[in-house]
């Protein structure tokens, strides 16, 4: 009888366990996301790494502003972010949630769910670049600035 309830318990443990561990996903790859929305005038390359953000400017005016006329905030996962500049690189935004995992990615979505022109990754986190994700915004060919909101999922 011991050994048919052992048996009976072991069948359990090998179905009900691995079904229970997949919930709470323990050998998972992390899995997060974040929403950028700016107000984007030329080109501009956001940077993330870790928890941090922040812009690198190429063209035409700073995200935000447009011909002194605007003083628009980034949002970063609705979080309402007013960048400082220094030249053309912003101070960083240095709370991201979730943060951007310290270490090689190779999947990783970029959406563009708003904004006229192109959006790309430009560069995936890896051990050569400080584990640090590029995404270049384009709207260099359209006159004036507009809104784009991307989603970045890992």
């Amino acid at each position: 009888m011991k050994k048919i309830n052992f048996l009976v318990m072991c069948v359990c443990l090998i179905v009900i366990f691995p079904a229970g561990c997949s919930q709470l996903q323990f050998w998972a790859t992390p899995h997060g996301s974040i929403q950028i929305k700016a107000f984007i005038d030329g080109s501009d390359t956001v940077k993330i790494r870790g928890s941090e953000l922040w812009y690198e400017h190429h063209k035409w005016d700073l995200p935000g502003k447009w011909q002194g006329r605007f003083d628009e905030p980034t949002f970063v996962n609705d979080t309402e972010w007013k960048p400082e500049w220094d030249g053309l690189m912003s101070n960083r935004f240095g709370d991201l949630k979730p943060a951007l995992p310290m270490k090689t990615i190779d999947e990783i979505t970029l959406t563009k769910l708003q904004g006229r022109g192109n959006v790309d990754i430009t560069s995936k986190p890896t051990k050569e670049n400080d584990y640090t994700l590029s995404i270049y915004i384009d709207d260099n060919q359209y006159r004036g600035a507009e809104w784009y909101e991307i989603k970045v999922e890992w």
